[in-house]
């Protein structure tokens, strides 16, 4: 036990630390027979309250909020004896049932002293009880009486099966789901014991309720019968862990979470953080993808969820997964009243990752003015002119939306065969994307680089014009026929298309080196070295 006592009960007696060990040795020869318990004190410590008359429970909730307790099994709260003396137990202590507190008030002066040492243990083992879903027991006789009479002594039969219950289970049982579904299910049969008026009333109802609740529940639940709930400390300890991961710790905070994500997985603020940073160090792990993805069985609306599902999608190259993941992700925001813009940049940037262009573009259009979404809108520009990919607006050639990230990936792996060498294979996809995307620059794209390779040459312009006719920013068909026409010595028609590639992208350096080849010999090759010194601090090889 730990016990705490405000400022009006010390100042009643100078020794009170003495009196309390006194007091817990006194309770602990009533129980040690019929129960095998001891009562030990952890530590006596000063409580900064005060005042004794009024109602206990809100003081009973002061001190849940100072102290929750879970190193110690009890948490007991002293505070004044009140003006005038009341044998209702109410007034005298104050416990919540099934919870881990209980506040006791001082006895007065007017009792003689081995009258209030008896009372004194009497209340103390009355609210212990209700810590341990006791319930009260009208006839009278014993200590779960409603009111509080001398001549009160021990717990009866059906009470003492109750308590055996609880302390065969606790303190596990608060916070270990089989050791609290086996505690409820003896709790159960105790209280179903307890027929007849004596114990008729609303604590019984409850406890049959709250140990049904616990026989179904898939997490360990609080005495009020919802999940619990952060306490105090626990609050401080989550606090802890974001300022650890702000810090750049994220190691430490995933190892100093674990234990409160392991404890409390109904915690919405628990469960993202554990997944975001289960997903940001360990992204490879199937634990780490079966943790996001039951905390989204639990939080469906959450869309940071469903983003970091996508992050681990993409990480593992499934990316059509990523894609649906995503577009549930904006869902989730779309039925948001407020969303905060930083939240749609993050899509977008996810959105583009997954290749999904069009949809990375009108998410990022949501949140204008960030820097990240222009970011992103000039990445999907970027990644539209190389894979020669129209806009939604144009006529002709453009893909549905949801098909855009495959037809982009195809374009990467083909170029990938091609530089490789594998002609064939390249050829094999090319022909199967032309048949599902008839129409589109970038299969014309793939066809030209290929007839390039094979040395048709004129098949390759014509395929690679017919790209430019859809886009004529598509850097890559522009540098395409640029080689092209270098290989034909076409000078004036080499240099208009690499002048184009780059005012494109100027970070094509092939580009830069075909075109010195082109001004050989000429004044434009000493602009264009000086211009190339001015874009990478450097001398034109």
């Amino acid at each position: 036990m730990r016990v705490y006592a405000d400022v009006d009960h010390r100042a009643r007696g100078l020794h009170w630390e003495r009196s309390v060990t006194a007091w817990l040795q006194r309770a602990s020869e009533a129980v040690r027979g019929p129960l095998g318990v001891t009562f030990q004190l952890e530590s006596a410590r000063a409580w900064d309250r005060r005042g004794s008359d009024g109602p206990l429970e809100p003081v009973l909730g002061a001190l849940e909020s100072l102290d929750a307790g879970e190193d110690v099994d009890l948490v007991v709260g002293l505070v004044a004896a009140p003006a005038s003396f009341s044998g209702a137990q109410h007034e005298l202590g104050f416990a919540r049932v099934l919870g881990r507190h209980c506040v006791l008030r001082g006895m007065g002066g007017e009792l003689p002293v081995e009258a209030r040492q008896r009372l004194e243990v009497a209340v103390l083992l009355h609210e212990w009880a209700h810590t341990l879903g006791a319930l009260h027991v009208r006839d009278g006789r014993g200590w779960m009486s409603p009111k509080y009479d001398a001549d009160q002594t021990g717990f009866d039969a059906r009470t003492l099966a109750l308590l055996g219950a609880g302390l065969r289970h606790l303190p596990g049982a608060r916070v270990e789901l089989e050791a609290q579904k086996e505690w409820a299910r003896q709790l159960r049969g105790a209280v179903e014991a307890m027929t007849g008026p004596a114990w008729a009333g609303a604590e019984r109802d409850f406890l049959l309720e709250w140990t049904e609740r616990v026989r179904t529940s898939g997490v360990v639940l609080g005495p009020e019968g919802t999940p619990r709930s952060l306490t105090p400390l626990e609050r401080q300890r989550l606090a802890e862990v974001i300022a650890l991961e702000k810090a750049g710790r994220p190691e430490v905070a995933a190892e100093a979470l674990e234990p409160l994500a392991v404890r409390h997985p109904q915690d919405e603020r628990v469960q993202l953080l554990a997944c975001y940073l289960a997903v940001h160090l360990t992204p490879g792990l199937d634990a780490t993808r079966e943790r996001c993805e039951r905390a989204i069985a639990r939080f469906p609306d959450e869309p940071s969820l469903r983003m970091n599902v996508a992050l681990l999608h993409l990480h593992a190259g499934r990316f059509d997964e990523a894609r649906d993941s995503l577009v549930a992700a904006r869902r989730n925001l779309e039925a948001r009243a407020e969303v905060e813009p930083a939240q749609w940049a993050d899509l977008a940037g996810l959105f583009l990752r997954a290749h999904c262009v069009t949809w990375a573009e009108e998410t990022a259009a949501r949140a204008p003015g960030l820097s990240a979404s222009a970011a992103v809108l000039e990445q999907a520009a970027r990644l539209r002119r190389q894979v020669a990919l129209p806009v939604r607006s144009e006529p002709g050639g453009s893909p549905p939306p949801d098909l855009e990230p495959a037809l982009v990936r195809a374009v990467s792996d083909v170029e990938a065969l091609l530089h490789a060498g594998s002609s064939g294979r390249a050829r094999e996809r090319i022909a199967a994307l032309a048949l599902a995307f008839p129409a589109s620059p970038s299969v014309a794209l793939l066809q030209c680089e290929l007839h390039l390779l094979q040395g048709r040459l004129g098949s390759a312009r014509t395929a690679c014009e017919r790209v430019l006719a859809f886009r004529e920013d598509a850097v890559q068909a522009h540098l395409l026929l640029g080689v092209l026409a270098t290989n034909t010595r076409a000078h004036a028609r080499a240099r208009k298309h690499l002048e184009r590639v780059i005012a494109l992208e100027p970070s094509r350096t092939e580009a830069w080196h075909l075109l010195a080849r082109e001004y050989r010999g000429t004044r434009q090759l000493r602009l264009l070295q000086a211009r190339y010194r001015e874009q990478f601090a450097r001398d034109l090889p």
